[in-house]
C-alpha cells in the first residue's frame, strides 16, 4: 500500500481546490441546516457517496481518481448503501445496548456497583466490536464498490476470509483512518473553520485506503482506464 499517495493523491487534481470546496459547502450547509435533520443526512450521504466512488476509482485504476461532482442522485443511492453497511455490520453493538438498558436501569436502582461492572462489561464488548469493525468495514465497502452489488458487502464469510487472510494490510487501514479522525479533529484547532476542510479531507483518504487496501488483499491489478494507472 502506498500510504503516502492516499494522503497525497487529493492534491494532484488539477481541480482539487474547487471539488474539495463543494465538499465542504455541501458539509456546511447540513450542518447549518441540522435542526431540519434531513439536510443533515443528506450531506452524510453525499461525501460517503462521493468518497465510495474514489474506492471505486482507485480499485478500476482510474486516472482521474478525484471524482467531478456529477450525478448527485447516484451519489445519494451509493451513499445510501454505504449507510446501510454500516448499520448492519454494527448490529451487534446496536442490539447490545438496547437489550441491556432496561437491565442496567433495573441495576442502577439496586446496586450502584453491579450497575457500574455491569455497564463496563457491556462497553468492554462495544469496544472489541469497534475494533473488529474497524476492520471488517474498509473490506465490505470495497467489496460492494468493487462488485457493484450491494449484496457483495453481506456475504460475511468471504469478507472475514479477505480480513484474516490480509489481516496486517487491514491493521494498517484501521490505523490510517483513526489517523484520519485526529486530522478531521485537528480543525478545530483553526478557529474551528478549519474542521470542515479536514473533515472533507479525511473522508476522500479513506474512501483512497479502502482501494488500496482492497488491491493488495485481493492481489489484484487495478483495471486500467484510458491505458493508465493510478495505484
Amino acid at each position: 500500500m502506498d500510504i503516502g499517495k492516499a494522503f497525497t493523491f487529493v492534491f494532484d487534481d488539477k481541480d482539487w481546490v474547487v471539488k474539495v470546496l463543494i465538499g465542504i459547502g455541501i458539509l456546511v450547509a447540513g450542518l447549518v441546516l441540522s435542526w431540519l435533520i434531513v439536510p443533515a443526512i443528506l450531506a452524510g450521504l453525499l461525501l460517503s457517496g462521493y468518497a465510495l466512488e474514489i474506492t471505486r476509482r482507485v480499485i478500476r485504476g482510474e486516472v482521474e481518481v478525484l471524482p467531478a461532482w456529477e450525478d448527485w442522485g447516484q451519489l445519494l443511492i451509493d451513499g445510501l448503501q454505504v449507510a446501510v453497511i454500516g448499520v448492519v455490520y454494527a448490529l451487534p453493538m446496536i442490539i447490545m445496548s438496547a437489550c441491556v438498558g432496561a437491565p442496567l436501569q433495573w441495576l442502577s436502582e439496586g446496586s450502584e456497583v453491579a450497575s457500574g461492572f455491569f455497564g463496563f462489561a457491556v462497553g468492554c464488548v462495544n469496544f472489541l466490536w469497534a475494533i473488529v469493525l474497524s476492520l471488517l468495514l474498509p473490506a465490505a465497502i470495497a467489496k460492494f464498490a468493487a462488485e457493484g452489488e450491494l449484496a457483495a458487502a453481506f456475504q460475511f464469510g468471504d469478507v472475514i476470509a479477505l480480513v484474516r487472510d490480509n489481516l496486517a494490510t487491514y491493521v494498517i487501514t484501521a490505523v490510517m483512518v483513526w489517523v484520519t479522525a485526529i486530522i478531521a479533529s485537528l480543525g478545530l484547532l483553526f478557529c474551528f473553520m478549519g474542521v470542515f476542510f479536514t473533515a472533507v479531507y479525511a473522508q476522500l483518504v479513506n474512501g483512497y485506503l479502502y482501494g488500496q487496501a482492497y488491491l493488495e488483499a485481493t492481489g489484484n491489478s487495478p483495471q486500467v482506464i484510458s491505458g493508465e494507472s493510478t495505484s
